[in-house]
């Protein structure tokens, strides 16, 4: 029987580890590694100092971000930080010794004094307890932050307390869910059982506990505490299994995970030595195996270093070189890519005597096939009789890089050196990213993703034969003929599918398969291939996670918000980093998630740039920043204060291509048709009838090459923003806005198929004049969504922007003084009717009558229009009262009296 393990022999030195780690750090304060006091609050104060509020949200991998959190700390924090990460590892047994040594020393080695972790702590690392899955891989940010905010949080706490909450498993509990933290189940999860293990079961995903209280609620009883209820169940549970009974034990796990397949349970925790003799359990074909992969790595090396990859898979090793699969034992399977004219494949098998071998051509490099075999006797035959044949295919697959690149496995490399006697090259791993896809593979509205692991494919349902390759023009004509009644809309997205399945998806992309809660992750490892007799467009794909697939609960926010889609194939390449961790197989890729914000980093404001637009330069970097942060900004003030230029001057600056920044202007007729999508008329080429399309406005248009370009920005201006009927244009825009993630369906969209939502790196700037009335459409929901900027004339860094420009063209500063007296007459009315610098930003502005031009049939009607209905009110700003008054420095006394005809003795009040 398969025990829990706190029954286990094997896992009682990793218990006995935590209530050291209790007793001499919680309770002590003192460093599991060694001397010192280091669980403190002065300690854990820096450590969180360091790690959460300087959080590092650019590039590199966990580690190197870490380095550069930690660089120049105390001994103590290095210390601290190591040990955090010590417990935060301790309780897993999916990510491999050498992999946790790596993760805990590397810490170590950049401390002012060196250390590693103690001799006599490194082989429990070795054990774990639970699979952890892909929470505990890709949040590591959030999981040891969490332990930080712990650590915070007890000490703290005075000595009797804490003697109180460690003897308490319930209250303990109750400590660690008073502490806020995001994405931290598993982490508290694993605290409960390391130091509780008689009270909280050995179970770290939340979901898994719920779905065990789930499909035993008459056994569960009432009480609200699921680890409660979790006592009850198994409590009602050990007549029928026995005391201390295992929840993933396959004849337990089937009364509470109905989705669970015994056949795919996991072979992880193999070694890549043990894979190979497993998988070739006959040491000669080992050995010729072993010999011909050295081989083939050398020969791709010399063509080019960045054509090759070695992956270590749960259930096999994998030679892959440019797109192709070409030397693999893999699931008890052997395959071999081998030079040879389509035509000639079955008489050069036969040959050689494999003639009932499956065979598969690949499209590139041409002239080549692939061999698979089930029989270890046949493949040695093949590695012997087809090996110049295959090196032969390798130097040609070896002319581009491979896309299989992120998958290296060091260890499977070390393995294959020890087996084969010979030093190997390293390959550069510095190649561009992947493509990345979730393919939903349902027949007759029943998922049948399993039964595509288990024959290492997926596949769409569409009985509809085109060329790979095929223009989405093509298979829509082809759906049309082979489904003439199909509406328009019902060709477009089934058209949509296929050709992105057929044409757009490459071989190396990873590919994302929803079954349930369950997600399996693979990679295409084909050209797409048409099965006649099934109606079936199928590609090979080799699956990273099959016998351990990940909890959609487990990823992050932004792919869980992309899975709620129910398209049957949708691109996520700008996610497919995030797609990449679940299944790190131990390379060095791991990245620290970042707490929020877009994908894309906007460049900063230099003085240069500030200096030409006459602006503070901090003032703009903190609008830049606050773009950064909120996506979406309005700029609003009175006419005149460069809201629109300095729009598109950013814009500019901001974008890699002047293509990637549109401005577009609203006005009250603009609809959504115009904005989003809608309908427009066009003539039938073939026919003549005018027929409806529908065509993408600007915002959808720059949305999708947004995400077609993840990595760089784009920019959408909406100019005079509020004069449009902004609910009427927006529409279901209101909700995108505020949920990038979230897909919905548009308002044209006819199903999931029309799903849409916003990328994180396309930034909307909106205009607003505060003297149009028209402000008044511009409800809390748009400035709920918005952040708001203000450019006022008499603030700044628009108060100055006139003396600065006309300084700038050596030209009087008596235009900004005029313009000063008129904005300080405006009194209370300064906010709604202050006039912007721009008007008077004219080359030939020292010209008086240039000057009176602008002031009589710029400015004067703007304020006429302002005080409508008061026929005097406007006498105080004539152009030649203001010269008088800037002359002089004193307000003419007919000018004393303001409209209310109360006086002043203030020269500002007009």
């Amino acid at each position: 029987m398969e025990l829990r393990a706190s029954a286990d022999p094997q896992y009682q030195p990793t218990y006995r580890v935590a209530e050291e780690w209790r007793d001499r750090c919680l309770l002590g304060g003192q460093s599991l590694f060694g001397e010192g006091e280091v669980w403190s609050s002065e300690v854990s104060g820096e450590f969180k100092r360091r790690f959460i509020d300087g959080a590092d949200e650019g590039a590199g991998t966990f580690l190197e971000k870490l380095d550069g959190q930690l660089d120049g700390a105390p001994q103590a924090v290095y210390q601290l930080a190591a040990e955090t990460l010590f417990v935060h590892l301790l309780a897993l047994r999916n990510v491999s010794l050498s992999r946790k040594l790596a993760i805990i020393n590397g810490v170590g080695h950049r401390a002012p004094e060196p250390f590693e972790v103690p001799e006599r702590l490194v082989d429990v690392l070795a054990h774990g307890i639970i699979g952890g899955g892909v929470g505990f891989n890709t949040n590591r940010f959030w999981l040891v932050s969490f332990l930080i905010e712990f650590t915070e949080r007890w000490v703290a706490l005075e000595p009797d307390a804490q003697s109180s909450l460690a003897a308490d498993p319930w209250q303990f509990k109750e400590l660690l869910y008073s502490i806020a933290a995001e994405r931290a189940d598993g982490q508290r999860n694993a605290l409960l059982f390391l130091l509780f293990s008689e009270t909280f079961e050995d179970i770290g995903s939340l979901d898994h506990k719920r779905q065990i209280v789930g499909a035993h609620t008459t056994l569960a009883g009432d009480n609200p505490d699921i680890d409660r209820q979790l006592l009850a169940v198994r409590t009602g549970l050990n007549g029928t299994f026995g005391e201390n009974f295992n929840w993933y034990a396959d004849n337990v796990r089937a009364t509470w995970d109905t989705t669970h397949q015994p056949a795919l349970r996991s072979m992880d925790g193999r070694s890549a030595a043990e894979l190979l003799a497993d998988e070739l359990a006959d040491d000669r074909v080992r050995a010729n195996f072993a010999a011909l992969v050295a081989e083939a790595i050398i020969a791709a090396h010399e063509v080019n270093p960045r054509s090759w990859s070695v992956s270590q898979r749960g259930h096999g090793i994998t030679l892959n070189v440019g797109k192709n699969r070409t030397l693999a034992a893999i699931g008890g399977k052997q395959s071999m890519l081998f030079t040879c004219a389509e035509k000639d494949i079955s008489g050069r098998l036969d040959g050689v005597g494999l003639g009932g071998a499956e065979t598969f051509s690949y499209a590139s490099p041409t002239d080549c096939a692939l061999v698979t075999t089930r029989n270890l006797a046949d493949f040695n035959q093949a590695l012997t009789e087809l090996r110049a044949d295959h090196l032969d295919a390798v130097r040609r697959a070896a002319s581009g890089n491979t896309p299989y690149w992120r998958y290296f496995s060091e260890e499977a490399v070390l393995a294959i050196e020890d087996a084969a006697g010979v030093e190997l090259p390293r390959p550069d791993r510095s190649n561009g990213d992947s493509g990345a896809w979730v393919v939903r593979m349902k027949r007759d509205g029943k998922r049948v993703v399993r039964e595509a692991v288990a024959r290492g494919d997926c596949r769409i349902f569409w009985s509809i034969g085109v060329e790979p390759g095929a223009s989405i023009d093509e298979v829509r004509a082809a759906m049309a003929e082979a489904d003439p009644d199909a509406t328009p809309n019902e060709l477009r997205i089934r058209a949509g599918n296929v050709h992105r399945f057929v044409s757009r998806i490459e071989v190396g992309d990873l590919v994302v398969s929803p079954d349930g809660p369950d997600l399996y992750v693979g990679a295409i490892s084909s050209d797409p291939v048409y099965e006649q007799d099934a109606g079936e467009w199928v590609r090979e794909v080799d699956w990273l996670n099959a016998s351990d697939p990940i909890q959609r609960s487990d990823v992050g926010p932004a792919l869980y918000s992309r899975l709620k889609s129910n398209l049957t194939i949708t691109e996520i390449s700008d996610l497919a980093g995030d797609v990449l961790a679940f299944v790190d197989n131990g390379a060095e890729t791991e990245e620290l998630p970042t707490p929020g914000g877009p994908s894309v980093t906007l460049p900063s404001i230099d003085s240069d740039t500030a200096a030409k637009l006459l602006l503070d330069r901090d003032w703009l970097q903190d609008v830049v920043e606050m773009l950064a942060e909120q996506n979406q900004l309005i700029f609003f003030g009175p006419p005149g204060t460069g809201k629109t230029f300095l729009a598109e001057s950013l814009a500019r600056h901001l974008v890699t291509d002047p293509a990637n920044y549109k401005i577009v202007q609203f006005h009250p007729s603009y609809a959504y048709e115009d904005f989003v999508e809608g309908f427009r008329p066009q003539v039938d080429a073939k026919t003549g009838n005018m027929v409806y399309e529908l065509r993408p406005g600007p915002f959808k248009q720059l949305a999708e090459e947004a995400r077609n370009n993840p990595s760089e920005p784009y920019v959408l201006i909406i100019d005079e923003i509020n004069r449009g009927n902004l609910a009427k244009i927006f529409g279901e825009l209101y909700y995108l806005l505020e949920y990038r993630d979230d897909p919905i369906v548009l308002q044209y969209g006819s199903g999931t198929e029309d799903e849409f939502s916003l990328p994180d790196n396309l930034f909307v700037i909106g205009t607003m004049n505060t003297a149009d009335r028209s402000i008044a459409m511009v409800d809390a929901a748009i400035r709920r969504r918005f952040w708001f900027v203000e450019f006022s004339p008499t603030v700044a860094p628009i108060d100055g922007l006139l003396r600065r420009w006309l300084a700038a063209r050596v030209l009087s500063d008596r235009p900004a003084r005029i313009l000063e007296e008129l904005n300080s007459r405006l009194g209370d009315n300064e906010y709604e009717y202050a006039i912007g610098p721009s008007y008077l930003m004219n080359k030939n502005i020292d010209d008086d009558k240039v000057l009176n031009r602008i002031w009589d049939h710029a400015i004067m009607p703007l304020l006429t229009e302002h005080f409508y209905g008061q026929p005097d009110a406007t006498d105080r700003f004539k152009l030649s009262k203001l010269l008088r008054a800037i002359d002089s420095g004193t307000v003419p006394a007919e000018e004393e009296q303001i409209e209310s005809g109360a006086a002043s003795t203030d020269p500002a009040d007009g």
